[in-house]
């Protein structure tokens, strides 16, 4: 462990103040608990997979958040998360707090590395890890006038997991020869692909044989206009066309169904269990839990409460971890991160209204340019979830060393 007179400057200037405020801290529980400490730059939503992943396959976990004063902790986060207000960068009030909340792990994101947080942890041998960490070219020259400070906090990570490779040259110039540093790309936020019956997906996949399919996920109403006009357009191009539909609220099922036969179209309807016969035109997937069905059978999806205010879609991940074209309206909010990064990729499309989005459809039917989109859209999914796994394999090997020693 790298010893620094920066170091002990930094905590000799932070001897004083108050103790943190009493106040509950820990989550209820008696399992392993998980201190998650977001930074500068850290993607706190991507946060919000890498715990449910921890929490599926140690189900005893418990977590705590501590996020700074008028930040707001995203939702998804498993039951029972306590999110805190993060200590104040004193001595007593970080021995306060950890006397408190007593976590097993401590994880670090981002590019902040807080002295007072890092020593007084690292002294109570509670195992420290820096994940999602990114050195940009500007915060390395800021950091080398004061590499021992920054070599010292360094040394007392059991593990450095980096965005990509500049970010890992930087840390172990930065931290020395002895450093370990790991890549694993950005922890972002993605989807944990939606299961699915597959003796159910084999069979409508037999049915729809070689169909052109395309889904529209989570219908408002206000979309199906634009939807169904795209859906005429598209089926003069390919007559045979297939649309699954499924509308925000299931409940609504049997009277859209009921509209749209009165339209002239061709429907079944999921939930009286009627199948997507040759002459059907258009699917109502009105039951619960299969999202994961249409994913896998359309390789094209429309984001449905994209096109109009208000209304509000599901994650555009989803379709993306399970290889699906997709289609979207201007209206991403609260998805615009997502949807960001999916563009930037070119694994997402965006349609302003109804007469692109017939445009966009015509032109995807092409397999080959639905298969590149939706190419693309599975690869930023699973370089997200790639980071995540090996966040966690490194996070489950601190705690499994900790109980080996039993230390608490």
């Amino acid at each position: 462990m790298a010893r620094s007179l920066a170091l002990w400057l930094a905590l000799f200037s932070a001897r004083g103040g108050a103790p943190a405020p009493d106040g509950p801290t820990a989550p209820e529980g008696t399992g392993p608990l998980v201190w998650l400490n977001p930074g500068q730059g850290a993607r706190v939503a991507g946060l919000v997979q890498l715990a449910q992943q921890m929490r599926r396959a140690r189900r005893e976990l418990r977590f705590a958040l501590t996020m700074a004063p008028g930040e707001e902790a995203p939702q998804g986060f498993p039951t029972g998360t306590a999110v805190l207000l993060a200590p104040a960068q004193t001595i007593p009030a970080m021995r306060g707090f950890l006397d408190r909340l007593r976590p097993d792990v401590a994880v670090l994101t981002g590019s902040a590395l807080p002295p007072v947080l890092i020593h007084e942890t690292h002294a109570r041998g509670i195992p420290l890890i820096l994940a999602d960490a990114q050195m940009t070219l500007e915060g390395w020259k800021a950091r080398r006038w004061r590499s021992g400070l920054t070599s010292a906090l360094l040394s007392r990570f059991t593990a450095v997991l980096a965005q990509d490779g500049d970010s890992a040259r930087r840390l172990r110039r930065l931290g020395g020869r002895r450093l370990a540093v790991e890549v694993t790309g950005p922890i972002e936020e993605t989807s944990e692909p939606l299961p699915c019956n597959e003796t159910e997906r084999e069979s409508i996949a037999g049915l729809l044989r070689t169909r052109p399919v395309w889904f529209a996920s989570s219908c408002a109403p206000e979309d199906e206009q634009a939807v169904l006009a795209a859906h005429a357009r598209a089926s003069q191009h390919a007559h045979r066309m297939l649309l699954i539909l499924a509308p925000a609220d299931p409940a609504r099922g049997p009277a859209l169904a009921a509209k749209l036969a009165a339209e002239g179209w061709e429907v079944a309807l999921r939930s009286r269990e009627e199948e997507p016969e040759e002459s059907v035109q258009v699917l109502i997937a009105d039951t619960e839990g299969e999202m994961g069905l249409w994913y896998r059978l359309a390789p094209v999806t429309f984001m449905g409460g994209t096109l109009h205010p208000g209304t509000c879609g599901r994650s555009p991940f989803e379709p993306a971890a399970l290889g699906s074209a997709i289609l979207y309206g201007p209206q991403e909010v609260p998805q615009e991160a997502a949807y960001a990064r999916l563009a930037a990729a070119q694994a997402a499309r965006q349609v302003s209204g109804e007469a692109e989005l017939a445009d966009a459809l015509v032109d995807l039917i092409a397999a080959d340019r639905a298969a590149i989109l939706a190419h693309h859209a599975w690869q930023v999914s699973s370089v997200g979830a790639g980071a995540s796994e090996q966040v966690m394999r490194a996070i489950f090997a601190a705690l499994d060393a900790r109980a080996a020693k039993g230390t608490k």
